[in-house]
C-alpha cells in the first residue's frame, strides 16, 4: 500500500517503439535475452493512475542520441499519491 505523499516511478520502453515492433532485450553470457512485452499506451498509464488517486508529477521521453526527429526510446512517468 502506498501512503499519501508516496511516489510511483515508471520507466519503460516507449510505447511508440513497441508499436513499431521493438521489444526490450539485453545480452547476457547466455546470449540475447528478449523480454515478453505488453503494449500499453500513455493514456492507459494515466487513466489507471487516476483510479488509485495518483497524480501525475512528471513525464519525459528520451531519444537515442537526443535526436527528437526519431521515435523516443524510453518513457518515464512519476506519480504521487494524493
Amino acid at each position: 500500500m502506498l501512503n499519501a505523499g508516496g511516489h510511483v516511478y515508471i520507466g519503460e520502453l516507449h510505447p511508440y517503439k513497441q508499436y513499431a515492433g521493438t521489444k526490450a532485450r539485453f545480452e547476457t553470457e547466455n546470449g540475447l535475452q528478449v523480454l515478453e512485452c505488453y503494449n500499453h499506451n500513455i493514456s492507459e498509464f494515466i487513466q489507471e493512475a487516476k483510479k488509485y488517486e495518483l497524480m501525475l508529477v512528471d513525464i519525459n521521453e528520451y531519444f537515442d542520441n537526443d535526436d527528437k526527429a526519431t521515435i523516443p526510446r524510453i518513457l518515464t512517468i512519476l506519480f504521487k499519491k494524493v
